[in-house]
């Protein structure tokens, strides 16, 4: 994982909160761990197009945490290609306003989004996110589109691996 740390900072630890639910309250505990969504009681595949796409979108932190720590999840390797771009771009970029609070944040296991500030944040400070948000919108956004083009392309793979993912057996990594 060590290849991909900056991305599991900025798109795991900042985003934390997405894996409260599933009982880990730190990226360290996360370690060797296999997390499958919810699904709602709905295969992946059996969702309109749209509502698909939107519930990848959504899950996208903790498809993107098995998709680096899981050397078993399907396409793997075609799903790292987005993943090493991004993470080369955080690396080039991590001197940005806005890439370094999302690391650094994400580095204490903090929620941060740039794309959906706190409403208790200083007016300054959402003010000069907002001012130097493009380069992460810009990685961000394109990592997510080619990461749902993929994942929408491979669905089904993807609803058998979370299936198998679920059992407590399988939800540690060898």
């Amino acid at each position: 994982m060590s290849e991909f740390q900056l991305t599991h900072v900025a798109l795991v630890g900042a985003r934390i909160s997405a894996f409260h639910p599933y009982g880990f309250q730190a990226r360290t505990d996360l370690a060797m761990r296999r997390v499958a969504p919810e699904t709602a009681g709905i295969a992946l595949e059996k969702l309109p197009p749209d509502k698909l796409r939107g519930r990848l979108r959504e899950q996208l932190p903790l498809w993107i945490h098995n998709i680096i720590t899981d050397p078993e999840f399907p396409n793997r390797e075609r799903l790292l290609m987005p993943i090493r771009r991004f993470e080369g771009e955080l690396h080039d970029s991590k001197h940005d306003e806005v890439v370094s609070a999302v690391l650094s944040k994400g580095f204490r296991n903090q929620t941060f989004d740039p794309f959906d500030l706190p409403p208790s944040m200083p007016v300054r400070q959402r003010c000069a996110i907002l001012a130097h948000i493009r380069v992460w919108q810009e990685a961000y956004r394109r990592l997510e589109q080619d990461l749902l083009e993929l994942m929408v392309a491979q669905v089904g793979d993807i609803t058998n691996w979370s299936e198998y993912a679920k059992h407590p057996s399988h939800a540690t990594i060898q």
